[in-house]
């Protein structure tokens, strides 16, 4: 095994890839491994010997700004990985580096060290998939309701918190199940998807839990960061259920790590308000679809709907709103 030749992105860019020539950077020469500049075509590359008729694996050949390809050069074969792409050969640069070292440190044949090099370089320059507003605001939602249960129930309520588990609705506590509505506006009108989300399941009454949020302003308000710590510090008396608070949490795309992304402040425009999903509420079920469009029904693929609540509303502290909640 033969030292490394590295030169910085600086020193390389100054003395190898210059303006109109095409220059080689030897890294190392056992095994061999070029870096080559082409300044005509503005092109940055590496060349690495392989076995005649490779083949390239399939993650080599379906890239957008890199290009693998065997090549025949002085009588070698070579596989030569190369990009034409300004904006990435600084990158570049070092990932080649980076596979010259899987080489000549832990002997890897070059297609396996050029695949894993990609596959770190794709994980290190992946965006976090942050949880949209839309989402955060409907999780923040759901854990008032949480956290309304446990100040009714104590923690093992928790485990009445069963839409992470992929359940049709929110929350079930013995025959009652809550589906948990939560909007920015200054009324109680919310979007309903599909037509059986206003269904309950089976030997069951639905609910429709209305949470209005508004911007805190000067006031200390919470957030989805801070409603989340709340309720681990409630429930980490308990090892089994803070396991399973924090499993729900991160099922719904919630990330500790993330959390400083979701520091947005919020109050309580009106108390939680519970509405029975019952024959007086406006649903758009599908025997209701079947009713007014008889066999064209089936014609009808998917349903998206704004309701509007106010009036049917029972609020916290009022007796309708604290008899569901016996539990």
């Amino acid at each position: 095994m033969s030292p490394l030749n590295q030169l910085s992105w600086d020193n390389f860019r100054n003395t190898v890839f210059l303006r109109g020539q095409q220059r080689i950077h030897r890294v190392s020469d056992s095994p061999r491994v070029d870096i080559f500049a082409d300044g005509v075509a503005n092109r940055i590359g590496i060349w690495l010997d392989i076995t005649a008729g490779a083949t390239l694996p399939p993650e080599l050949s379906a890239l957008a700004l890199i290009t693998a390809r065997t090549v025949c050069r002085e009588g070698r074969d070579l596989l030569e990985v190369s990009t034409d792409t300004p904006s990435i050969q600084r990158q570049f640069y070092h990932f080649a580096l980076a596979v010259a070292e899987r080489l000549t440190v832990e002997h890897r044949p070059a297609t396996e060290a050029v695949a894993m090099e990609l596959q770190c370089f794709a994980d290190l320059l992946a965006e976090k998939p942050l949880l949209g507003i839309e989402r955060q605001i409907g999780l923040l939602g759901e854990l008032l309701l949480l956290e309304r249960l446990v100040d009714a129930g104590g923690p093992d309520i928790l485990n009445s918190w069963v839409g992470p588990a992929g359940e049709p609705h929110d929350f079930r506590t013995q025959q009652r199940e809550f589906e948990v509505k939560t909007t920015v506006s200054t009324r109680r009108v919310h979007t309903i998807h599909g037509t059986d989300q206003m269904l309950p399941s089976p030997a069951c009454s639905l609910f429709l839990i209305s949470v209005l949020l508004g911007p805190s302003g000067a006031a200390k308000g919470f957030s989805l960061t801070s409603k989340v710590s709340e309720l681990t510090q409630r429930l980490g008396a308990s090892p089994a259920h803070l396991i399973k608070f924090t499993d729900a949490v991160g099922t719904c795309g919630y990330r500790e790590s993330d959390k400083a992304h979701y520091s947005r402040a919020f109050i309580l425009r009106r108390p939680l308000a519970v509405v029975p999903v019952d024959s007086a509420f406006p649903a758009i079920t599908r025997n209701a679809i079947q009713t007014a469009l008889g066999s064209l029904a089936s014609r009808v693929e998917s349903i998206q709907y704004d309701v509007d609540v106010e009036g049917l509303e029972h609020e916290d502290g009022t007796p309708v709103f604290n008899a569901v909640f016996v539990v």
